[in-house]
């Protein structure tokens, strides 16, 4: 067996995609207790609430009552509890286990990466060049810098494109792109998950063009279906709380960010950030609002995919063999060109986002991702087929050079990612929920809900209008307006919490007349009361102000509220009747489903 032969092996090429992703992340896994900045709070926090529901309250994570006076946990797009990858944070821990997510994520899209590389014709040491650049891009280190776990999973993006490709011929592949596409919805991965589908789907309109048939559009609209059916359990409830929200402003960008972003060298983003203006605005609230309105640049990490002046180049030459590579060319012309977003020449972006879920995408420069794939591909096509550049050792040298640059680009960042060591909050010092507002929300969610506080002013775009009110400042001070978490609205007579947890809450009563009891969270629809006393039936809660209510009388002496949507259990049948049926469909038909 020669050298190349091997490194075709899969269970070889799968050795040294572990081992390389071990020494790119090493900065991160040596220090792997450590906190992190940007947004890493953030991310703990999606993450460890629902940790706490499941392992302290033994509950199912629906409803997070830890920031923004209450809202939806299950249905925020970024929940991610439902993924697979989810039982790392489970076993070791959210911080370590998110860590070792970011390993796991990295091996996924670097084998991917190399097998789809090979299903398009690519050669052997093409493939591992595909594969470095598109998975050691700085899109992926920077994303880990920033604490954006849910971009993680664009790592499985070779995955569901090289299912589909397989499912061309063998209708099986068909439910494994589908499968990798709910994965991609249950880990939060909105970004990821459209701007996949948007991949497979043209390439799939093109290959219908080329063959003349309807075939491959009608395997990816069975893709879709799948998927959508596979993820109902999540896709329900997340459509039903965010379809009434606003659609954010579009994220600023321009030609030059775009370039630099993919070609500098540079690509610290503290530095870049400083560059753009945004170091200028020293208070967070101001800088996110200026942010959010276009006046300033977003954060370098959403600019930059640096892949290099080489992988470029040979992206180009791929143009030579345009008849073989058309769809690649066509597709990375036109995820760079809607990159651009409302600077690019063409209004394509602007058409884009009246499509359905599109409106609520703000990030254009995250499109620079698909470029990187498109022209990682690109280049192991060119390494494979065009002379004088398909030579061995050309290609050997050059996958030398690209992997050395890719790494002194997108590694240093990592190694002063997580400088912050563990906050001491082993005492609980609120043995009862409060609700607090935060002098340093950005930095305190995860922190907070540790120790059994809910930030009322939180770090989140997508949330419902705050109505619940903090008992007092993180300074000790009181909340002059905070009445309770319980009381009677007519009254202000207040009543302790007996039993709390996330999704359920029971409050001992006494009320001295008829009158209505609020529950200091925000008001969603699938909040429900049950009065004992009465039918001991579970009936809708009513909204009062914005907060959670219902009518009670002097006789009562218990009301439980709790959290429970339709959506959730409809969501939970389709996904549940769907998984036994396609399983069925394989016991049934076993492996013939994978043959042509």
């Amino acid at each position: 067996m020669n050298l190349l032969t091997a490194l075709d092996n899969k269970k070889v090429a799968f050795a040294i995609f572990f081992l390389l992703s071990v020494l790119f992340l090493l900065p991160i896994l040596s220090n792997i207790g450590n906190w992190g900045g940007y947004d890493w709070d953030q991310h703990f926090f999606y993450h460890g609430s629902a940790r706490n529901a499941i392992a302290k309250f033994g509950q199912f994570p629906l409803w997070n009552p830890f920031y923004c006076g209450g809202s939806p946990l299950l249905a925020n797009p970024q929940s991610t509890f439902l993924s697979p990858f989810f039982l790392f944070v489970l076993v070791f821990g959210t911080v370590a286990g998110l860590k070792l997510e970011a390993l796991v994520y990295l091996v996924l899209g670097l084998f991917g990466m190399f097998l789809l590389a090979r299903k398009l014709g690519a050669k052997i040491l093409p493939s591992y060049f595909a594969a470095a650049v598109f998975m050691l891009s700085s899109w992926y280190s920077a994303r880990v810098v920033v604490g954006h776990t849910t971009f993680f999973p664009f790592a499985l993006m070779p995955w569901a494109v090289l299912f589909y490709l397989h499912a061309r011929e063998k209708a099986g592949f068909a439910l494994l792109s589908a499968a990798t596409l709910a994965v991609m919805l249950l880990s939060g991965a909105v970004y990821p998950l459209y701007f996949t589908a948007m991949f497979i789907g043209i390439y799939a309109l093109f290959d219908s063009v080329q063959q003349q048939k309807l075939k491959p559009i009608i395997i990816v609209a069975g893709i879709f279906a799948l998927a959508a059916l596979f993820s109902a359990v999540k896709l329900l409830p997340m459509l039903e709380f965010t379809s009434g929200l606003e659609n954010p402003t579009t994220q600023y960008n321009s030609f030059g960010y775009t370039l630099k972003g993919l070609l500098s060298r540079n690509q610290d983003i503290s530095q870049n950030d400083a560059q753009t203006g945004r170091a200028l605005i020293s208070d967070p609230d101001k800088l996110t609002e200026a942010t959010l309105t276009g006046k300033v640049a977003w954060g370098w990490h959403e600019y930059s995919a640096y892949i290099g002046i080489i992988p470029l180049l040979l992206a180009l030459i791929a143009a030579i063999s345009y008849r073989k590579n058309w769809k690649l060319l066509v597709l990375a012309a036109f995820f760079l060109a809607l990159s651009l977003g409302e600077f690019s020449p063409l209004p394509i972006w602007n058409i884009l986002r009246q499509l359905p879920i599109a409106g609520a995408l703000h990030g254009p420069s995250r499109l620079l991702i698909m470029f990187a794939f498109c022209s990682a591909l690109l280049g192991a096509k060119a390494l494979s087929d065009i002379k004088p550049v398909n030579n061995r050792y050309v290609v050997a040298g050059l996958l030398a050079l690209v992997l050395i640059d890719l790494a002194l680009v997108s590694m240093p960042g990592l190694g002063s990612a997580f400088q912050a060591e563990p906050l001491d909050i082993s005492t609980n010092e609120y043995t009862d929920y409060v609700q607090m507002l935060s002098l340093s929300k950005y930095q305190s969610q995860y922190p907070n809900m540790l120790q059994n506080i809910g930030t009322v002013n939180c770090y989140e775009r997508v949330h419902p209008r705050i109505r619940a009110l903090p008992q007092f400042f993180d300074t000790g001070e009181p909340y002059a307006p905070f009445i309770g978490n319980a009381y009677i609205a007519e009254t202000n007579q207040t009543f302790n919490i007996s039993s709390f947890t996330p999704n359920k809450v029971s409050i001992e009563l006494s009320p001295s007349a008829n009158g209505t009891l609020v529950y200091n969270q925000n008001y969603m629809p699938g909040w429900k009361a049950k009065v004992d006393g009465r039918d001991g039936r579970q009936q809708e809660a009513a909204p009062y102000n914005g907060l959670v209510a219902t009518e009670v009388t002097p006789s009562d002496d218990k009301v439980e509220f709790s959290y429970s949507p339709k959506s959730f259990y409809i969501g939970l049948v389709i996904s549940l009747v769907s998984v036994m049926a396609v399983a069925a469909v394989l016991i049934l038909y076993r492996h013939k489903l994978f043959i042509a």
